[in-house]
C-alpha cells in the first residue's frame, strides 16, 4: 500500500510542479469515493496539507513552491470529496 500511496503523491506532486495532468475531475472523485464513505472530510485535508508541508519543508523546498503544492491541493479537495 505504501509504494501505491507514493506513486500517487509523487503524480501529484509532479502535476503541482508543472508536468502533465493525467488525472481528471471525475477521476479524482471516483477515485476517493471509497474512503469518502469512510469518512474523509475536511478535517483529513487540514492533516493532509499540514504532513505535505512539513515533508516538503524538512529537506529544505522553499516556501514559495510549499505554498504552490499546498495551493493545488487546496484546488483539487472539491473533487476529492465529491462536491
Amino acid at each position: 500500500m505504501e509504494k501505491k500511496l507514493a506513486a500517487k503523491q509523487r503524480a501529484f506532486l509532479t502535476v503541482t510542479f508543472g508536468g502533465p495532468n493525467n488525472y481528471t475531475e471525475e477521476e479524482m472523485r471516483k477515485g476517493h469515493t471509497r474512503l469518502v464513505e469512510k469518512g474523509l472530510d475536511d478535517t483529513c485535508f487540514d492533516a493532509v496539507v499540514e504532513n505535505l508541508t512539513n515533508t516538503l519543508a524538512e529537506p529544505g523546498v522553499s516556501d514559495d513552491l510549499v505554498a504552490k503544492a499546498t495551493a493545488m491541493r487546496e484546488t483539487m479537495w472539491n473533487s476529492v470529496l465529491g462536491r
